[in-house]
């Protein structure tokens, strides 16, 4: 590895959870934290009670394996009120990095250097002034925090070092282990010298650990064993227990009654055992692959667990095995990909099949599919539309998947699975053999021809894409983007283009005959997306620009700056310049003059380099007080002490608060004109009762940051009056043009407005409601309800609108809502422009909510061509409502251009059945508290309307974070 001499933005994924293993997790000595470290390159912390993301910390890392995170230790807080956390792996020379939790995140970090190798292992003596490390150079180090110098190198193992551990008394009498793959442990002094080398484990020992009085030591390792030693001698004591799988890790419960391992291999599953009989008292099935991350929260109570294919934490009871909490970001591992024969989409399927007798060519089928473009040859000039992704796959047949046979030719593995080897066969015979290694992605997983069967591709372990020529067996190109084991490619009808999917959770698009990357998409969970060029541009859905963003190094001893997508949205968001990118086979400069031929003046699109964008970035937010993320308070008003840091030449220009997404009246804004690049902030807020969710930002000439969070409980204060609910339920049915009539659109507005009605005197005080069903909601009917709204509530109230109805968009791109007098070839003078909603949004002074279903099946079009295909996707409209400061609610019934259904099942639409189960009768109150919030109410929708359409349909859903969770409803 080589040091990078300046920072590279890089666009990476941030799904809200790891991406790749989680390798290591750590309670805060409260328990009310979980820190969590992964070989995605980040550290994030949790809190344990919500299971909320509370932060994410990243540093310098490289397009390979530099970054990679493979361990972690919290030291306890020193006598000057630092907090270490030590984090190591493959960093920049080796090195360990320790950042101090209690001191602001732009503070330097301490460097700990000396390795030749990665760091597998770490751990904090009981006092924290030693930190103790494993490598895969073979050997142990003893550091001294305080000077960052190395106290002893420990010496003696043969193979790299996983496990490391003090005695709870590692001072004077106390003692050290390490446990190698070499199949040994060694204990060791408390200085580091050598005691006694502990032998019997039949395989690679990775996990070991003190029991809390010091007297026992427990091992564990590929052999399935744990082992029980004598913590003060290493003499064995006796094999405590054997599982069914490789234990991979281990923790110990405070009491020492209880261990908790991990899971390495096949059945995957957790296991409790008891200390000293082994009796097994617990197995934990929840994940579905390898668990390496386990800990015991202090009380006891508590398990962690961290693996499977979405690299999830779970958070379960000790003693029952019930999940409290499961902490995971939207990503999934694409398994199967496919390319439709038109060469107009591609598709992608997150559900693994291990039954297939050949998972080389078929690991499951295809859910979901990606329009590239408007049908015809691939390479074709784009359609009329706007790539995107276009709801479920209904016909597999319609797609290319790979090819293992074309002519005589034929490509195999010698057992038909994974495999070191790859066979050119031609007939039956064995023409040519692609052998792999550690260096080039250690085996084959997945493979395929091309249609006219002179190129082989194969995809490998680490994020290995090759293609090899058929006829003599030699590598042609290196596909270089994917940063997991590839597991699905398939190739155009054409044969010009490859789609990949990849552990790394994205589908790509390339170029076969150059390996030129052109397309990554990332299918989050929740039915959100979004697409990226290599050079930065992209289209997304509603919330998609928040699960990628611009990572920006600072140096090795500085945490990286990170911007969500969002930031640079008005330079990068250009969905014209991805479609005739792909159009013109990644020729960027071309693609950017099409798409301007395209587009008005006001949106036309200057090409913006990555490297300028530090140059181009916001300022940096830093809170210094309140330090901590979450804390509570008895005061009924906060002194809030802040910091904004230009990362360029341009000066801080203004930094502004709110408070549960309001502005908090006087000293919530201040302008600077000093032109200071480093500028402080304080005032004074008056807190509400309960929660306050504190959101500080700072803009300069180039764009606003996005928000900097504190939450602060008032816990004292009384509960104050109930607020009120006020509601604009529109629906319409009956059109005065019937060729637009809907069935259930009507039925849908009554039904929001009774349940939200059956809340007066539960939840909210008065429940006001405006209904405009069918020949009410006409254009003047309409507008007439945003004025009522804007002048019925205050600040403390809730204002909730609900459309149902058809929406469209002009030939100039602006969406309306259709109301029953509406003419779509008049949209103009006879629709509501959505700049009403906006306007009225902007107008209301207290918590804002939208229930849209404007994009019903049965479409509509004008008379008047063109009119783009994308006509009811109103994912712009709901867009803008982010400038709305404060934030609103939104709650939409369907994706992009996904149509919403509705049926004589339900008598509904697929939305609005799904809101009446969850609220009308409490299936969206989760924990059951008698309370529905509105996340949980935005859970159940997203599962219910999918289940209901079988997956055909998602919502789209955005609560800003600058509102609490607040209720919508209580239940009986």
């Amino acid at each position: 590895m080589t040091d990078v001499p300046a920072p590279i933005p890089r666009l990476v994924i941030d799904s809200g959870g790891h991406k790749a293993m989680v390798w290591d997790v750590l309670f805060t000595p409260d328990g009310e934290r979980l820190i969590s470290v992964s070989k995605d390159k980040t550290v994030r912390i949790w809190n344990v009670a919500s299971g909320e993301l509370l932060e994410t910390l990243r540093g310098r890392m490289g397009e390979g394996p530099e970054g990679r995170l493979y361990a972690g230790a919290l030291a306890p807080v020193d006598a000057r009120g630092r907090r270490w956390l030590a984090v190591g792996g493959y960093l920049s020379r080796w090195s360990i990095r320790l950042m101090d939790l209690n001191a602001p995140r732009d503070a330097p970090l301490r460097i700990l250097k000396g390795y030749g190798n990665a760091i597998f292992a770490l751990a904090f003596s009981p006092d924290g002034k030693r930190l103790l490390s494993g490598s895969g150079d073979c050997t142990a180090r003893l550091w001294d925090l305080e000077s960052g110098e190395t106290i002893q190198v420990l010496r003696g193992h043969t193979d790299h070092i996983y496990a490391v551990a003090f005695s709870p008394d590692a001072r004077g009498e106390g003692r050290i282990v390490t446990g190698s793959l070499d199949h040994t442990l060694r204990l060791w002094d408390g200085a580091g010298n050598p005691i006694r080398v502990l032998e019997g484990h039949g395989d690679k020992v990775f996990s070991a650990a003190f029991t809390p009085d010091g007297n026992h030591l427990l091992s564990g390792g590929w052999d399935k064993t744990i082992r029980l030693w004598d913590g003060r001698t290493g003499a064995f004591v006796k094999r405590l227990a054997e599982q069914d799988s490789v234990v991979v890790s281990l923790s110990i419960s405070p009491d020492g009654k209880k261990v908790l391992t991990g899971s390495g291999s096949d059945p995957i599953a957790n296991h409790v055992f008891a200390i000293p009989s082994g009796e097994r008292l617990l197995r934990f099935e929840e994940h579905e692959n390898l668990v390496a991350a386990t800990a015991i929260s202090p009380d006891g109570k508590l398990a962690a667990t961290g693996g499977g294919n979405d690299n999830e934490i779970y958070l379960w009871d000790l003693a029952t095995g019930r999940v409290a909490r499961k902490l995971v970001g939207k990503g999934n591992v694409i398994w199967s990909v496919g390319f439709a024969r038109d060469g107009s989409a591609v598709a992608w399927g997150k559900e693994p099949d291990y039954s297939t007798s050949n998972a080389l060519i078929y690991r499951g089928p295809l859910q979901h599919q990606f329009q590239l473009r408007e049908g015809g040859e691939s390479g074709d000039a784009a359609g009329p539309f706007d790539p995107g992704y276009a709801g479920a796959v209904t016909a597999e047949e319609d797609y290319l998947r790979a090819l293992e046979e074309v002519g005589e030719t034929r490509v195999r593995t010698p057992n038909g699975q994974i495999h070191a080897t790859l066979e050119i066969l031609v007939g039956d015979e064995v023409r040519h053999p692609i052998e792999r290694g550690p260096s080039d992605g250690s085996d084959h997983r997945s493979l395929t021809l091309t249609p006219d069967g002179t190129t082989l591709i194969s995809g490998g372990s680490w994020g290995v894409l090759a293609s090899y020529d058929v006829a003599s067996g030699e590598k042609l190109k290196e596909f270089i983007g994917h940063t997991g084991d590839v597991w699905a490619v398939a190739p155009s009808p054409d044969g010009r283009w490859l789609v990949s999917g990849s552990h790394d959770q994205t589908a790509r698009l390339w170029e076969i005959a150059s390996g030129k990357l052109l397309l990554t998409i990332f299918p989050a969970s929740n039915g959100e997306w979004v697409a990226w060029t290599p050079a930065g541009y992209y289209t997304a859905s509603l919330n998609g620009d928040r699960l990628i963003g611009w990572h920006i190094d600072q140096g090795e001893d500085r945490l990286a700056d990170y911007y969500p997508a969002e930031r640079f949205a008005g330079r990068f968001r250009k969905s014209r310049v991805v479609v005739h990118y792909l159009a013109t086979g990644g020729n960027l400069d071309e693609a950017i003059r099409l798409a301007n031929l395209e587009l008005p003046h006001r949106e036309r699109v200057d090409r913006t380099e990555i490297a300028d964008l530090p140059a181009l970035a916001p300022p940096m937010v830093f809170i210094a007080e309140p330090f901590d993320p979450e804390s509570a308070t008895d005061q009924p008003r906060l002194l809030l002490k802040a910091e904004a840091h230009s990362m360029n030449e341009a000066p801080v220009r203004e930094v502004w608060i709110t408070v549960n997404g309001r502005a908090p009246g006087e000293g919530g804004a201040r302008t600077f004109t000093r032109n200071e690049r480093r500028v402080r902030f304080e005032t004074t807020i008056a807190l509400e009762p309960g929660e306050n969710r504190i959101a500080v930002y700072a803009g300069n000439r180039h764009a606003d940051s996005g928000p900097e969070m504190r939450i602060v409980t008032r816990t004292d204060a009384p509960a104050l009056e109930k607020p009120d609910l006020y509601l604009l339920a529109i629906g319409v049915s009956e059109y005065a043009d019937p060729g637009h009539n809907l069935n259930y659109a009507h039925a849908d507005a009554e039904a929001v407005a009774d349940i939200l009605k059956a809340q007066e005197g539960k939840l909210y005080g008065r429940v006001e409601v405006r209904l405009l069903t069918d020949g009410e909601a006409n254009r003047s009917g309409v507008l007439e309800g945003l004025e009522w709204l804007i002048q019925a509530g205050t600040q403390r109230d809730v204002a909730v609108i609900f459309i149902a109805g058809h929406g469209l968009k002009d030939e100039r791109g602006h969406y309306y809502f259709l109301p029953h007098d509406g003419d779509p070839d008049r949209a103009r003078v006879t629709c509501v422009r959505w700049s009403e909603f906006e306007h009225t949004f902007r107008d209301i002074p207290g918590i804002r909510w939208l229930l849209a279903d404007t994009c019903r099946s049965g479409g509509i079009t004008g008379k008047r061509a063109p009119i783009p295909r994308d006509v009811g996707d109103m994912t712009d409209a709901l867009r803008a409502l982010r400038s709305v400061e404060g934030g609103v609610v939104v709650m939409s019934a369907s994706n992009g251009r996904e149509a919403s259904l509705e049926s004589s099942r339900w008598r509904h639409g697929a939305f609005t059945r799904a809101f009446i189960d969850g609220i009308a009768e409490g299936k969206a109150d989760h924990d059951r508290d008698g309370r529905i919030g509105i996340k949980e109410l935005d859970l159940y929708l997203t599962n219910r309307v999918k289940e209901l359409t079988e997956g055909q349909q998602h919502p789209m859903t955005e609560i800003p974070a600058m509102i609490s969770d607040f209720p919508v409803a209580i239940v009986e």
